[in-house]
């Protein structure tokens, strides 16, 4: 009876039916509503309405963690997962605002990594853009996008204070977007030796986020298919075999993923067209 019940879970949170996309859907949403109550709580905390809200999402994410366990079954397997640590970051800020307040910061972790999991790209246009330049170039943006929250928290929660205009999450911003940008206008400046230190890794780190980001755009697209073999995962747009090994390389997720679902095969070109 319990192992019918896991599999039944296990099914709705990795499964590639047209129930488990209709499920996932849905823990989808609830996730980027989450994930934007945290980004409009830095505004909003003040309210009387907050702390119920966020008493819900703690109680949600303490039950989604539990039923991804049991679907798997293994504590060692559960935290494997990023995700897992993210929520448990997560649940942590919720669960003791009281000690954690100034961490709160951390909650912009669970928008990364719920781009990073197979979920999401399962069940975005129903797996369309799964094994994608599209997914790349997403996982970059939203990568820059969390380090400066990131960063913004952590400036907040060190210098606040050390100047007469960093006083709240959105000078920290400020602050650490044009750190990043390296525009530094100068009016918004931390001059102890620590402060300008994490300027200086700001800077440095902003150069090759951004970087890394022109790159994905501007470079050709490439077949995301990881060989069995040797690892590699680009390969040219027709490839058929890995140009590392020369193993042949294997059909992405996202044709098993429609299968599953039901979708119809794309029809192969007529001989000699």
């Amino acid at each position: 009876m319990r192992s019918r019940a896991r599999s039944r879970v296990r099914a709705l949170y990795y499964g590639h039916t047209q129930g488990a996309v209709r499920f996932q859907g849905l823990l989808l949403v609830l996730d980027l509503m989450i994930i934007g109550f945290f980004i409009v709580g830095q505004f909003i905390h003040d309210l009387p309405w907050f702390w119920i809200v966020d008493a819900a999402i703690a109680a949600f994410l303490a039950v989604d963690l539990f039923a991804r366990l049991f679907a798997l079954g293994s504590i060692r397997r559960w935290l494997k997962y990023p995700i897992t640590w993210v929520d448990l970051l997560v649940l942590a800020t919720l669960l003791f605002p009281a000690f954690l307040a100034n961490w709160g910061f951390l909650r912009i972790l669970r928008l990364w990594g719920v781009v990073q999991s197979e979920r999401f790209w399962n069940v975005l246009a129903r797996g369309r853009f799964d094994d994608t330049q599209v997914e790349d170039l997403t996982k970059s943006i939203i990568t820059l996008v969390t380090f400066i929250f990131l960063a913004a928290g952590l400036t907040q929660a060190l210098f606040i204070g050390d100047h007469p205009k960093l006083n709240n999450f959105v000078d920290a911003i400020y602050f650490v977007v044009t750190s990043l940008t390296t525009t530094g206008y100068g009016d918004i400046t931390i001059d102890t030796a620590f402060g300008r230190l994490f300027s200086v890794a700001l800077m440095l780190t902003g150069i090759s986020l951004f970087f890394s980001i022109a790159q994905k755009v501007f470079s050709p697209p490439q077949k995301i298919v990881v060989c069995s073999v040797c690892g590699l995962d680009r390969h040219d747009p027709d490839a058929r075999f890995c140009k590392a090994c020369g193993d042949q390389l294997t059909a992405p997720l996202r044709g098993r993923a429609g299968k599953a679902r039901g979708m119809p095969p794309k029809p192969k070109p007529a001989e000699g067209s």
